[in-house]
């Protein structure tokens, strides 16, 4: 196992970074989600097609060139000093950053499915609502999620420069 899946997964060095997504947020986003697959008129197919997909590929492109930007701060000097204060060191940011990038990915491949009307032709499809509701409510609530965690790139690039401007004033003034 890579050590990837084993920060994601397991204790091996700290909270198993799937617990990212088992805090207060995951309510929100089954609540959007909830709330999107019984407002929204039309099928999946067509809102896969209309907003979602091409609002994906604008999220992904966002993602990756500002984890670009996060992984050149990972590489100072400033932030690997800082990361050893924590028990996975620098794979944790490393990881994280990581994690952010898979659930895009993952949430880009469903709904990619249902842009191709597996959802409304094969199954659940809408004559069975209850099944076709709960499928629903997952992708938009994976489409919220995604939302989050390209804010969150956005954010954890912003602070590792920050903590890297912070780190380095500090070992200016221990220097004075």
């Amino acid at each position: 196992m890579s050590e990837f899946w084993q920060w994601f997964l397991t204790r091996r060095w700290d909270t198993p970074g799937i617990f990212k997504f088992w805090d207060r947020w995951l309510i929100v986003h089954v609540v959007v989600g909830l709330t999107l697959a019984c407002l929204v008129p039309v099928q999946l197919l067509e809102a896969a097609k209309a907003v979602l997909l091409p609002l994906a590929s604008v999220l992904v492109g966002l993602s990756f060139a500002w984890a670009g930007n996060a992984q050149a701060l990972l590489q100072t000097t400033e932030i690997e000093k800082f990361s050893e204060k924590h028990a996975a060191g620098i794979r944790t940011y490393v990881f994280t950053f990581l994690v952010a990038i898979l659930s895009i990915l993952v949430t880009v491949v469903v709904w990619g499915i249902a842009g191709l009307g597996v959802f409304d032709t094969k199954w659940p499809t809408p004559r069975h609502p209850k099944l076709y509701i709960a499928v629903s409510t997952l992708l938009y609530a994976a489409a919220s999620i995604t939302l989050r965690e390209c804010w969150q790139v956005v954010i954890g690039a912003q602070l590792l420069l920050l903590t890297r401007k912070d780190v380095r004033d500090a070992n200016r003034r221990r220097e004075e």
